[in-house]
């Protein structure tokens, strides 16, 4: 008989990221966080939501590396050709979902 694994997941935010959470790489990670955004042609900036010219983004794959400032997302991993990865802000950050692989 087959048993099936009890998938675990955790939830961080960029507060306990910033407090110095280290995130194991044993985790597939979801994080979700805001990019920079080139806008063209905008005609009216509303001075009290700027933050809507930022881009919600999720990545998701395996934490490589991170310290205080870069969490560092590997989203494909090959013997033959290395990681393919993405750093990330952790200031950048809204959450990561942490999923025990």
């Amino acid at each position: 008989m087959i048993q099936k694994k009890k998938v675990i997941a955790k939830m961080a935010t960029q507060k306990d990221l910033n407090a110095g959470l280290k995130i194991k790489s044993k985790f597939l990670v979801d994080v979700e966080w805001l990019d920079a955004c080139a806008h063209m042609n905008v005609e009216k900036i509303k001075l009290n939501a700027l933050s809507e010219f930022l881009c919600p983004t999720h990545t998701m794959g395996k934490v490589v590396a991170q310290d205080k400032n870069v969490l560092c997302v590997a989203t494909n991993v090959s013997a033959a050709n290395g990681i393919d990865m993405i750093a990330i802000p952790i200031k950048w950050i809204k959450s990561v979902r942490m999923v025990d692989a």
